[in-house]
């Protein structure tokens, strides 16, 4: 006995170490990834918010009549003294002499050979970070002696024509990275066992942080795949075209440091097996008492049943029979009704259907077969109990029971759908479909008057499909699902209807099926990129829309409206909506690389089928990730259908989104959910006039009016207000003098594909 405890007692060791290595492994990846991405969000938004202070500053100072050098000074004086960031501000005129400069260092200094100034006059820059060069002798030493580091941020001065008239630039500490690093880690960790490393886009280490600050030797590829270590990445991006940037956080901890709990719990173990196996002989003897006494007197007790029933045979043998016939009758039951109501089932319906279409050809009689849905039945269940429904549906069974007198066969097929099968309608299919209506009629009569249930009265409407047994349908299956078409054609005409089967709707069907195949084969390959221009009131150019267009092989370009609302309904929108953002985030990062084009702005629409996905917020993450497109160029326009869903979730996921820098439209605005009371509670940017009202805004005074109030709604949140379908100089106009500053439109520009785009907007804003 003592042995076994020795044995059990190792194999619990093992098992524990085993189960509590995983759970260290998970753990301790999950804490690295936060840490990772924490750090590469602070890093982003520090970096991001002194480019936009830079930028900001900048059009402050071009869009003063005349440079009071003074008044920059202290500008710059100020927002030095607010961020302790900054190590230096400057402003350089076009031929890179320092104008102005806080605490006036490097004044009348020439800097145009500095990267930052060349990169500056093109447009806004973000660099690596490097030795002081030239502030090396204004700025004390670091205590350590390390050379003293900065990194770089630019922006352009540019006037009414675009031109630079210089460069503003802030050089920032790159103790700042460490500061935040260490903050992160400290928060994260109760101890430094975590080592941070950081590499730029060409995986030169910039920065190491642990116990040892020595830079590792081995490159960033053999860092991320050493197995000695578990290791977690995050991407560091900037707002604008960056020379620098594209870094890479690596977060990582060795595996001895991450298993030292195991190492401790193998003592403790080692130790209690030895106790264990002493208590479990011990237990083992007491026990074994009460355990095998049992055993024998149940043993006997077999041995004597047995000889009774060596006596008396004939008794146990008819008991036998009889249970055999009460449960085959019962088998039976279960094999062809069902459970709840009592009615047939599928599979029993299914086979006198069939028999009955067998019957009707050389008698040449028609029959119908009858589907009726609840229309309520699924709130019933959610508000009231599944119990309410179970008494519904045994309600409603005894009252289509009356049916049976007039020969009808019932049956239940499961969930809320009931079948009425009816034979010997005539001997024509009109005549069979004018019977099978007035029984229809009859079951929505039935089921018209409330049912008493124990918690009160319900309603019984149903919607009723009508297919002819004995027409063109050869198999049951067919005529069933011909019944369901038209049950779900009497769905969309409204509660309480009755349709009858056609073939068209079965054609309807074929193609909708090759249609689904069609489209899924499509993604991505079928697929085209539109852009529509986006234009503020002052002419210009804001950003663009991304519309996805197919391109079918057969049938050339097909509508969205014809191929987005499938998408949703079969879940399609999800891969074709990864598609457009990736595409997106493909053209903003080669629109980055364009001195004009880098400022804009592309939005692409986004369906509450997809933004309620689980998967939505680290899809976008990983799309900016893989394509290092600048999120603050990125535009997500959603509808108000979004509303419907969970909203605090919902606004959850566009707070998460909103920390990368995405912003939000809120798309076809009027036309929705339109709750005001959720709408300020959304992190939005823009609001969206549908085209609808644009269209009649000069000669309908409605339209009108809704226009005034949506612009003064959105002046009133703070938001920007676009209007879509802008087609003419007087709707424009209008949209102008109500406040509307942006516009989007065939006045402006068709949507073309990306080539053809760029061309016009070349022609008509970038000359």
């Amino acid at each position: 006995m003592g042995g076994s405890g020795i044995v059990l007692g190792l194999a619990l060791t093992m098992f524990m170490e085993w189960h509590l290595e995983e759970g260290l492994r998970g753990s301790a990846r999950d804490t690295l990834n936060a840490v990772a991405d924490e750090i590469a969000h602070e890093l982003n938004e520090d970096i991001n918010n002194r480019q936009r202070e830079v930028e900001l500053m900048a059009d402050m100072i071009a869009g003063r009549n005349a440079i009071d050098l003074q008044s920059i000074r202290k500008s710059m004086d100020e927002l030095q003294g607010r961020e302790s960031t900054y190590a230096w501000i400057g402003l350089a005129d076009a031929r890179g002499q320092v104008i102005a400069a806080s605490g006036g260092q490097l004044q009348g200094v020439d800097v145009s050979l500095r990267p930052w100034f060349a990169a500056g006059l093109r447009g806004g820059f973000v660099g690596d970070p490097h030795d002081a060069v030239l502030l090396a002798r204004y700025l004390a030493p670091r205590p350590d002696g390390e050379p003293l580091r900065f990194l770089d941020v630019a922006a352009p001065l540019l006037d009414k024509r675009g031109i630079a008239q210089g460069v503003l630039a802030g050089h920032l500490h790159w103790d700042w990275v460490r500061q935040v690093v260490s903050d992160t880690v400290a928060k994260r960790r109760k101890k430094n066992t975590v080592e941070v490393l950081i590499a730029n886009r060409k995986g030169e280490w910039l920065l190491s942080f642990n116990r040892h600050t020595k830079l590792p030797g081995a490159s960033l590829q053999a860092v991320q795949s050493d197995a000695a270590y578990l290791v977690a990445t995050q991407k560091v991006v900037a707002a604008v075209p960056a020379d620098g940037l594209g870094w890479t956080v690596v977060v990582r901890e060795s595996i001895d440091s991450a298993h030292a709990p195991i190492y401790h719990m193998r003592k403790l173990m080692l130790a209690a097996t030895t106790v264990l196996a002493a208590l479990f002989a011990l237990l083992s003897w007491l026990v074994a008492g009460r355990v095998v006494r049992p055993i024998v007197e149940l043993a006997d007790a077999a041995r004597s049943h047995a000889r009774d029933a060596a006596q008396s045979p004939e008794q146990p043998r008819k008991r036998a029979v009889d249970e055999t016939l009460v449960l085959g009758a019962a088998m039976d039951q279960l094999a062809h009704h069902d459970r709840l109501t009592g009615l047939f089932n599928r599979s029993e319906l299914l086979a006198r259907l069939q028999q009955a279409i067998e019957q009707a050809r050389p008698r040449r009689s028609f029959g119908a077969l009858l589907l009726a849905n609840l229309d309520n039945f699924t709130v019933l269940n959610n508000t009231r109990g599944h119990e309410a429904g179970d008494q519904l549906l045994v309600a409603v069974a005894a009252r289509l029971r009356q049916l049976e007198d007039e020969g009808a066969v019932l049956a239940r097929i499961g969930g809320d759908e009931f079948l009425v099968l009816l034979q010997d309608l005539g001997r024509s299919p009109g005549l069979a479909q004018e019977r099978a209506a007035a029984m229809a009629a009859t079951v929505l009569e039935l089921l018209a008057t409330p049912f008493a249930l124990e918690d009160g009265a319900c309603t019984g409407h149903s919607s009723i499909g009508v297919a002819v047994v004995g027409d063109d349908a050869t198999t049951a299956n067919e005529v069933l699902q011909g019944a369901e078409l038209a049950m779900l054609e009497a769905k969309k005409r409204g509660k309480g209807q009755v349709a009858m089967f056609d073939q068209s709707m079965r054609d309807a069907l074929h193609e909708r099926v090759q249609f689904e195949q069609d489209l899924k084969n499509a993604i991505p390959g079928q697929l085209v990129a539109f852009y529509q221009p986006q234009v503020h009131l002052s002419s210009n150019l804001q950003g663009a829309e991304l519309l996805v267009r197919w391109k079918h092989p057969v049938h050339g370009m097909v509508s969205p409206a014809r191929f987005i609302p499938l998408a949703e309904e079969t879940g399609l929108i999800l891969p074709l909506g990864r598609w457009v953002l990736e595409t997106a985030c493909r053209t903003l990062c080669e629109w980055a690389a364009h001195p004009v084009r880098s400022h804009l702005v592309l939005a692409v629409n986004v369906s509450a089928r997809e933004f309620s996905d689980p998967g939505y917020l680290q899809g976008v993450r990983s799309v900016l990730n893989a394509t290092g497109a600048n999120p603050q160029r990125l535009k997500l326009e959603l509808t108000e259908s979004v509303l419907a869903k969970d909203v605090d979730e919902m606004v959850d996921k566009m707070q998460a989104l909103k920390a990368l820098g995405i912003s939000f439209s809120l798309d076809d605005f009027g036309t929705g959910f339109s709750s005001l009371g959720y709408l300020k509670r959304m992190p939005l940017d823009q609001l969206k006039i549908d085209q609808s009202f644009v269209c009649e805004l000069a000669t309908n005074a409605n339209d009108a009016s809704i226009v005034r109030a949506v612009v003064a709604l959105g002046q009133g949140l703070g938001l920007q207000v676009i209007a879509e379908g802008v087609e003419t100089l007087e709707q424009r106009n209008l949209l102008a003098r109500y406040g509307c500053t942006c516009y989007q439109g065939y006045l402006y520009g068709r949507p073309a594909p990306i080539q053809e785009f760029e061309a016009t907007i070349e022609r008509a804003w970038e000359r």
